[in-house]
């Protein structure tokens, strides 16, 4: 996976976002292909779209939910290198 820092998170311009009843389905024009999100994943999708960083991001949901920080932080990680692979996001230079 890409570096998170100081990389900066931004999302696809060919990824569209569609949010129903706090889930998401994520679409990505290009490959027309779709991915889907559960809650968690929405909150940290929303996170990571809101502070642009993997940092920013685990600051945010931290304020907001008791979970362990290292836990948060590798889930995190794996749903930005899913993001990536999928072409629905990706790292910017800094």
């Amino acid at each position: 996976m890409p570096s998170p820092s100081p990389a900066r998170f931004t999302i696809s311009p060919n990824a569209l976002v569609n949010t129903v009843e706090q889930e998401s389905v994520l679409l990505d024009l290009k490959s027309e292909q779709y991915f889907g999100l559960n809650e968690t994943g929405t909150q940290m999708w929303a996170a990571l779209a809101e502070t642009g960083s993997v940092d920013g991001a685990c600051a945010r949901l931290l304020s907001q939910y008791d979970v362990d920080p290292a836990q948060l932080r590798k889930d995190v990680e794996a749903l930005v290198a899913k993001l990536v692979e999928r072409g629905l996001a990706q790292f910017d230079a800094a």
